[in-house]
């Protein structure tokens, strides 16, 4: 079987892998990875992994405890219930991503062995995969990452922290549930990013053919036939014309055969004639029947289905069926591993949205209190610094954002494959081809792949726009309540101090009419 000189998948992640090994968020076996580059079960990893999420959370909640302090009650008790769930929904997400990744390990193991299979018939069949992008992409997101956790935890340390002890170095603790949720959040970027490499190869390779093979007619063949082209037809009426019309030239011109014996023919004995002088070989002109395949190397991987004589009249007949077949079974072996995928972080994904949209709400509204110049709570004393506030917000709107777009993005690509395999039959117009696309098209339209967060909502652009909607509805019903309260508090000082100038006149009137009496 051939292999893919570019390298495999895994071994594009070898980074992202070697960070998540030693942090603790998946459980395989560092020495064999290392080593033969493969994914291996190891107890080891289990028990690394178990023992980093107990030492993490706990922490984690040490942590939180020293930077809060003593000031757990100077709040009410609604703003310290939605503190807390908040705070210590990041180490109950390392929760999620630790054990879903102990959990499903044999079948990030298949999902790798099945993608690295699906490579090599695509590199068999000339479509080859340059993983260096996955590998450029995965490393780009481990720096962001890096980026966003240094600014937040370094700048609020700077800022909030009083006393500068070893003790209290113990606050870069809180960085770590964080990161290895954004650590997980890139692995399944990544798979996805993976699949979706895969289908726009294989969309890629159907369009560069249908270019070559338009670009060969356009340049040697000339014009279309005229039965065809001078009828003004839309491209689904001139597909079926197509097919009906050559089926019937070809019952016409095709005589029925009759069985015929078959006549071996044999030549007389010839003597060898003598070697005659090389002659110089003719070499064709620009003008010439035949050109040279160095002439038509902007075909493309159409090369494999012209004639090499260009004087032959263009018929691909058979020659692309089976590599159209290919692709359709490759598109159904892509998706069936998207669901898979999508099957091991659902959970992890609903998880991470609900944290998204809670952490952002709150942040937002905290941010206008601070500003307004009201008191905001000692868990969201971040919103103080507009600086540190929105990076907050933009690191977490990253970790939503960039998942459902990898997510449609996918989605899409992958119904893009069908209109590409009618674009290229359109191209070829010749019947067999269309009657093993439109045979295909019915098996692409039942490959249907779709990523959700454990069926509650879909990941695409459509959910991005209901949970921009909601922060920002619930964002002004919380703000009118402040503006309600502030005007209810401001309403009832005014009346004290009306009420305590009315007994300050009163007694000012009593004691001037007791003084007059008694005079």
């Amino acid at each position: 079987m051939s292999v893919n000189p570019i390298g495999g998948l895994l071994d594009a992640l070898q980074v992202l892998f070697y960070i998540s090994s030693i942090f603790g968020v998946i459980p395989y076996s560092l020495w064999a990875f290392a080593k033969r580059q493969v994914l291996q079960l190891s107890i080891f990893g289990n028990v690394w992994v178990t023992c980093s999420l107990v030492v993490y959370t706990t922490l984690y909640h040490v942590a939180t405890t020293n930077y809060v302090k003593n000031d757990w009650g100077s709040q009410k008790t609604l703003t310290n219930a939605i503190g807390i769930f908040i705070i210590y929904m990041e180490p109950m997400m390392m929760a999620t991503d630790m054990v879903a990744g102990m959990m499903n390990q044999k079948r990030l193991t298949q999902c790798f062995d099945r993608i690295a299979r699906v490579d090599n018939h695509l590199f068999s069949e000339g479509i080859v995969l340059n993983n260096l992008r996955v590998r450029r992409t995965s490393i780009v997101l481990l720096l962001l990452m890096l980026f966003f956790e240094a600014i937040i935890t370094g700048y609020s340390f700077a800022v909030f922290e009083n006393e500068f002890t070893l003790w209290s170095m113990i606050w870069f603790i809180t960085t770590i549930p964080t990161a290895l949720n954004s650590v997980c959040r890139i692995w399944y970027v990544m798979l996805v990013s993976a699949i979706r490499q895969r289908f726009n190869a294989m969309n890629a390779h159907m369009n560069a053919s249908a270019l070559g093979i338009l670009s060969y007619k356009e340049q040697f063949v000339g014009e279309y036939d005229a039965d065809i082209t001078e009828i003004p037809l839309d491209y689904l009426e001139k597909e079926i014309f197509t097919v009906y019309t050559q089926r019937r030239k070809q019952l016409a011109a095709t005589p029925p055969k009759k069985p015929t014996a078959k006549i071996i023919a044999v030549k007389p004995f010839q003597e060898k004639q003598p070697e005659s002088p090389p002659t110089k070989p003719i070499v064709p002109t620009r003008n010439s029947a035949i050109h040279p395949w160095p002439e038509t190397a902007g075909l493309g991987p159409a090369q494999e289905y012209l004639p090499s004589d260009l004087r032959q009249k263009l018929k691909i007949e058979q020659r692309l069926d089976n590599k159209l077949i290919l692709i359709c079974r490759t598109h159904d072996e892509l998706c069936e591993i998207g669901k898979v995928i999508n099957r091991m972080y659902s959970v992890q994904m609903l998880v991470a949205m609900a944290h998204g949209f809670v952490a952002i709400t709150a942040q937002f509204y905290f941010l206008y209190c601070g500003l307004t110049g009201q008191e905001v709570p000692i868990l969201f004393r971040s919103a103080e610094v507009i600086v540190l506030s929105l990076t907050y917000i933009s690191y977490t709107a990253l970790k939503c954002i960039v998942p459902i777009f990898v997510c449609w993005k996918t989605r899409t690509d992958s119904q893009r494959t069908g209109i590409e395999m009618h674009y290229l039959a359109n191209v070829v117009d010749e019947c067999h081809c269309y009657e093993v696309v439109n045979h295909l098209s019915l098996k692409l339209l039942n490959h249907h792949l779709n990523f959700s967060a454990c069926g509650f909502f879909d990941l695409d652009m459509t959910t991005l726009y209901a949970i921009t909607g909601a922060i920002t509805s619930y964002l002004i019903i919380l703000i009118q309540f402040n503006l309600a309260a502030i005007q209810k508090s401001s309403s009832n000082s005014t009346v004290a101090s009306n009420s305590t100038a009315l007994s300050v006149i009163e007694g000012v009137v009593t004691t001037a009419i007791t003084t007059y009496v008694s005079n």
